[in-house]
């Protein structure tokens, strides 16, 4: 090991540790076994090398929370092929540069961090986000806005709402990523001057027998003027905007199906931005998008207004 403080700390903490670590172990425990002494060495050993010259409790404060977290990340996949070089990546480069000038908020900062990445379901997007944040490296107390904000722009748009409020306290951020003014992105489809306006519609779903949510055709609903998507027994908040979608496990009390739509009833200004061979079954008019199913398909259509619609 490169850093002999960590060495010692494993080893006086050994039964301990080594209780956590069989808790740990699910399937294959000599792969786990494999992928956390993987961890050790090459993540969070290089960690604590870099912040050797901390005092000795905060590198203990941060030893402590680093350790139980690897153990979830190794559960997780964090350390799988596909996953392998961004973990690497987020300790030995990202967290050094970030944490060392703030020994004693480390632990909660760190978790704030994870905790935003694991809602990110692809190493690219988790790839996206630490790239913003390599180069903003937010203080302790921007790091919340900043991960709302960097975290809806990496594709957690049921975050939105709070991203933009905000934008709104984070000026410095807003001008460093190029956004414009924070009032713009009111509207859902507003990407920023450079970008302009999203105005291709967004397709998600598919039956779960071709790896998709849906073992029945989709049925919309609203709850409290938010879109509801059912399926059999299982239902789903609807959240989208132009950064991402996203479908959250719901509990449909006081839903109110949308109305079965006939063709001549459905808006003029939509056109046929579906295939020919597509039926609409539904088709829901919000502000700023219409949201269509399909009596044939699995799939949703999310169709964008753009402009300053009211």
């Amino acid at each position: 090991m490169r850093s002999e403080w960590l060495a010692q700390y494993l080893l006086k903490q050994a039964d301990t540790l080594n209780q956590s670590y069989r808790l740990a172990r699910q399937g294959d425990q000599a792969e786990f076994a494999r992928c956390f002494s993987g961890f050790l060495l090459d993540a969070l050993d290089p960690l604590m090398a870099a912040l050797d010259h901390w005092p000795s409790a905060n590198k203990a404060g941060l030893t402590e929370v680093t350790y139980q977290a690897g153990l979830t990340l190794v559960q997780r996949g964090w350390l799988a092929a596909q996953q392998r070089d961004l973990t690497l990546a987020l300790f030995t480069r990202v967290l050094p540069q970030w944490l060392a000038p703030y020994p004693a908020d480390a632990p909660r900062l760190l978790v704030q961090l994870l905790n935003t990445l694991s809602h990110l379901p692809t190493a690219a997007q988790r790839s996206n986000l630490l790239s913003q944040w390599q180069c903003c490296r937010p203080t302790p107390a921007a790091a919340p806005d900043y991960l709302l904000i960097l975290g809806w722009m990496a594709g957690l748009p049921e975050f939105r709402t709070a991203a933009v409020a905000a934008l709104s306290r984070q000026p410095a951020l807003v001008a460093q990523l190029q956004l414009g003014a924070p009032e713009h992105f009111a509207h859902p489809w507003w990407r920023g001057p450079e970008r302009g306006w999203q105005t291709e519609p967004v397709v998600l779903g598919a039956a779960t027998w071709l790896g998709g949510e849906f073992s029945e055709l989709p049925v919309l609903l609203m709850a409290a003027g938010h879109p509801l998507i059912q399926a059999g027994d299982d239902c789903w908040q609807l959240h989208v905007d132009t950064w991402g979608h996203k479908l959250l496990p719901h509990s449909p009390e006081q839903a109110t199906p949308v109305p079965t739509q006939d063709l001549l009833q459905l808006p003029a200004a939509l056109g046929t931005p579906w295939r020919s061979y597509d039926q609409v079954r539904q088709c829901l008019e919000r502000r700023h998008e219409w949201v269509v199913s399909f009596h044939n398909s699995y799939r949703l259509m999310i169709i964008p207004k753009t402009g300053d619609h009211s």
